[in-house]
C-alpha cells in the first residue's frame, strides 16, 4: 500500500514528466518557426532574429513637436452663425511664465530617432475569465509599464506609470486616470485601439518620445505565463491572497501563477500605495527574467507567447518577439533598470489621483533617453483645484450650451430662423465664446504656474484673479441667454446649471468624452 509521502513523490515525478515534455515540444515548436520563417522571410530576417534584433524595431523617436504639450481639454467650436459674425470681449494676454523650465521642443533634431532604444509598452489588464474585472464594472490597465530597450549598451529600464495618474488623452476631451485610457480607447469591445490610446498618452508622459509596440495581458495570461514557467521561488514580503481562494504567507515559498499574480496586483491589503505595487511589478519581472535566464527558458518565450493568444493583445510580430527572446540572452539581470513615474495623491470627487513628480520623470527621461522633457502643467493639485473650483462649472456651462447648438442646427437654419431667434441665438454664441475664450486664458495660466511654490509677480497674481474673478459673471450671463434661446426654439434639451463637479466622470457628462468607472 502506498504511503502519502510515495503518492507525493509519484504526483511530482508526472509533473517533471510532463515539464519535461512541454519544454521538448516548445524547443521543437521554436525550431518549426525558425525554418519556417527561414523559408517564408528570407535570410534578412533570420540574420536580424539571431545576430540584430534592432533591425525589425523602429527606434524611439520624437512624434510631433507639440507632443509635450498638454492637448487641450476644450470642445470643438466653429461659426454656427456666420451672417452673425460675434466678436468675444478681449480678455488680457497671458503672461509668460519666466520660471517654467525651457527647453528644446525636438533636442534630437526633427523626426532624429534615439539611436539603439526602442520603447514597448507592457499593460496588464484586470479582466477575468467570465469578462468581469476585480474592482469596478469595467476592466483597467492596472499595470502600466514602458520597457525601454538599449539593443546598443544591452540595457532594459522598466518605467512604470502610476494607474491613478490624473491624465486626459490626446484627441478626446475630458480628465481620467492613466488606468482609463484604455477604455476611453475602446476597453475590452476593441483592446487593441485601447491600448494604441495608452501608447499615444504615454508618449505625452515620456516627453513626446514614440511609443510603437504594445504587450497587454490579462489576468489569466498571467496565470497562465506562471504556470508555464513552473512557477517561481520568491521571498514575498507580504501575505497573498489568489483569485481562487488561497491566502498565502508572506516569506520564502514556491509561487505558481495565481501567487505570481496576486503579488503584482496586492495594492489595499499591502501598504495601500500604487507606487508600493509598481515597485513589486518591477521586482517580480527582473524575478522572473533572472529565472527564465538561469534556467535557459528565453527559447521558450516565443512558443509560449502563441500559445496564450487568446489572452494577449500585441502588435508585436513573431519574429520580433523570437527577436527580444534572443536578445534577452545577452542582457544581465544585473542591467535591467527599475524605474518609476510616481508621486502624491490627493483626493476630490470621492477619487484619488496621483500627481506625478515632475522634477523626478524629468530626472528619468535624461537618465534614459539622454532628452530635456518640460513639465505636464496639468499633472498638479493647483490645476486640479482650479478644475474643481472654475473649471468644472465653466466646462459645464460650455457643455450644455454646445447641446443646445447642436440641437437646433438638427431642426432649423439661418433660412427657417425668425429675427427674434436670430437676434438670441447671435447673443447667446457671444456669451458661448466669451466664456470658453475666458476659461482657455485660465487654464492656460494655470498649467504655466504647475509649481505651486513658484514665485509668481505681482502682476501674474492680478491677471490669475482676472482670469478666475471672469469665470462666474460669465456663466451667469450665459445661463440667461442660453435659457432664452432654448425656450425660443421649444426647449429641445435640458439645461442644468447646477454645479455638480462631481457629475463629471458619470454617464451623461459633458465633461468627459467617454464615461468610465475610475475604481
Amino acid at each position: 500500500m502506498e504511503t502519502r509521502d510515495s503518492r507525493s513523490l509519484l504526483t511530482e515525478e508526472k509533473a517533471m514528466r510532463k515539464g519535461h515534455r512541454r519544454i521538448r515540444r516548445g524547443l521543437i515548436s521554436v525550431l518549426l518557426a525558425l525554418m519556417v520563417m527561414m523559408t517564408t522571410m528570407g535570410a534578412y530576417y533570420v540574420h536580424a532574429v539571431v545576430e540584430e534584433p534592432a533591425l525589425l524595431f523602429a527606434p524611439a523617436g520624437r512624434t510631433v513637436a507639440a507632443a509635450t504639450a498638454a492637448p487641450t481639454p476644450l470642445f470643438d467650436v466653429g461659426p454656427y452663425l456666420p451672417a452673425a459674425n460675434p466678436k468675444t470681449t478681449p480678455m488680457p494676454t497671458p503672461v509668460p511664465q519666466s520660471e517654467t523650465p525651457e527647453a528644446d521642443p525636438d533636442p534630437l533634431g526633427e523626426g532624429k530617432p534615439l539611436t539603439g532604444i526602442v520603447n514597448i509598452a507592457l499593460f496588464g489588464i484586470d479582466a477575468l475569465e467570465n469578462g468581469g474585472t476585480t474592482s469596478g464594472t469595467m476592466p483597467h490597465t492596472d499595470a502600466n509599464m514602458i520597457v525601454a530597450i538599449n539593443f546598443d549598451t544591452k540595457e532594459v529600464s522598466l518605467i512604470s506609470i502610476a494607474r491613478d495618474a490624473f491624465t486626459y488623452a490626446p484627441g478626446h476631451s475630458g480628465f481620467y486616470k492613466f488606468n482609463c485610457i484604455f477604455n476611453v480607447g475602446g476597453g475590452m469591445a476593441d483592446p487593441h485601439k485601447g491600448l494604441e490610446l495608452s501608447c499615444r498618452t504615454a508618449e505625452m508622459w515620456l516627453g513626446g518620445l514614440s511609443v510603437p509596440y504594445y504587450y497587454g495581458v490579462d489576468f489569466q495570461a498571467m496565470v497562465d505565463l506562471g504556470d508555464a514557467l513552473g512557477g517561481i521561488d520568491y521571498d514575498s514580503e507580504i501575505d497573498l491572497y489568489t483569485l481562487d481562494g488561497r491566502t498565502m504567507r508572506r516569506g520564502q515559498q514556491h509561487l505558481d501563477g495565481q501567487g505570481i499574480m496576486a503579488y503584482i496586483r496586492m495594492r489595499h491589503t499591502a501598504g495601500g500605495q500604487d507606487w508600493m505595487r509598481t515597485e513589486r511589478q518591477r521586482k517580480m519581472m527582473i524575478a522572473l527574467f533572472r529565472k527564465i535566464k538561469e534556467e535557459g527558458k528565453l527559447s521558450l518565450i516565443p512558443e509560449i507567447a502563441r500559445t496564450m493568444e487568446q489572452d494577449v493583445y500585441t502588435n508585436l510580430s513573431v519574429a520580433q518577439i523570437a527577436a527580444l527572446a534572443n536578445f534577452a540572452q545577452d542582457v544581465d539581470p544585473d542591467n535591467v533598470h527599475p524605474y518609476s513615474f510616481h508621486g502624491g495623491m490627493y483626493g476630490q470627487y470621492g477619487w484619488r489621483f496621483c500627481y506625478i513628480n515632475q522634477q523626478s520623470r524629468i530626472d528619468i527621461l535624461k537618465e534614459v533617453y539622454g532628452i530635456d522633457a518640460v513639465p505636464l502643467g496639468f499633472n498638479s493639485p493647483l490645476y486640479e483645484r482650479f478644475l474643481h473650483k472654475q473649471g468644472f462649472p465653466a466646462l459645464q456651462h460650455i457643455g450644455y450650451t454646445k447641446q443646445l447648438f447642436n440641437a437646433i442646427h438638427s431642426t432649423a437654419s439661418a433660412e427657417t430662423m425668425t429675427e427674434e431667434q436670430k437676434k438670441l441665438y447671435a447673443a447667446c454664441w457671444q456669451d458661448y465664446m466669451d466664456l470658453q475664450n475666458a476659461f482657455e486664458l485660465a487654464d492656460q495660466w494655470t498649467q504655466a504656474h504647475y509649481d505651486e511654490k513658484a514665485k509668481v509677480s505681482v502682476e501674474d497674481t492680478k491677471l490669475r484673479t482676472a482670469y478666475y474673478n471672469a469665470l462666474p459673471a460669465m456663466e451667469q450671463q450665459l445661463e440667461k441667454s442660453a435659457n432664452a434661446l432654448n425656450e425660443a426654439f421649444g426647449s429641445p434639451v435640458k439645461l442644468d446649471w447646477k454645479r455638480d463637479v462631481e457629475q463629471y466622470d458619470k454617464e451623461g457628462s459633458v465633461i468627459n468624452e467617454v464615461y468610465v468607472d475610475f475604481a
